[in-house]
């Protein structure tokens, strides 16, 4: 994605003058720190040619560190820390629905991740308030299966 990243925010940009639309970034820190990340993003735009992210712009960067794997596991009440691997763990997908969920009940305006939230996640809760001006981010997740 940090290779395409700048060519997606063109595209991104072409299309949202013409219609509503968002574009959403999901790319793990991995073992590196949280900020290199956002720093790389920010250098490919700079890279090429083209102007920073603006706060009106509904362009969501979700970056867990290390993994995906580490926000499901919190979102569901697990202590876990952003330095061990669970990218492994073979009971991951079945509480995916269950994440997103409570991903959900923590984006409203004024609403505070509770104490065991890893900072990558605490961090992408104000990126999916980017979201709130589309219609379809304010239903319910799964709505429309």
């Amino acid at each position: 994605m940090r290779e395409r990243y700048a060519f997606e925010v063109k595209e991104f940009r072409l299309r949202s003058a013409r219609a509503k639309t968002a574009l959403i970034v999901a790319i793990d820190a991995d073992r590196g720190d949280f900020d290199r990340r956002v720093r790389q993003l920010r250098e490919s735009l700079d890279q090429a040619g083209l102007s920073a992210r603006t706060d009106g712009e509904e362009i969501v960067q979700f970056i867990p560190r290390r993994s995906v794997e580490t926000w499901i596991l919190c979102l569901n009440g697990m202590a876990v820390d952003e330095f061990q691997d669970y990218s492994h763990r073979s009971d991951v997908d079945q509480i995916i629905p269950k994440a997103a969920e409570t991903f959900f009940e923590w984006t409203p305006p004024n609403t505070i991740p509770p104490v065991h939230c890893v900072p990558s996640l605490i961090a992408a809760v104000p990126e999916a308030r980017r979201l709130e001006q589309l219609p379809s981010w304010h239903a319910h997740p799964g709505a429309g299966k």
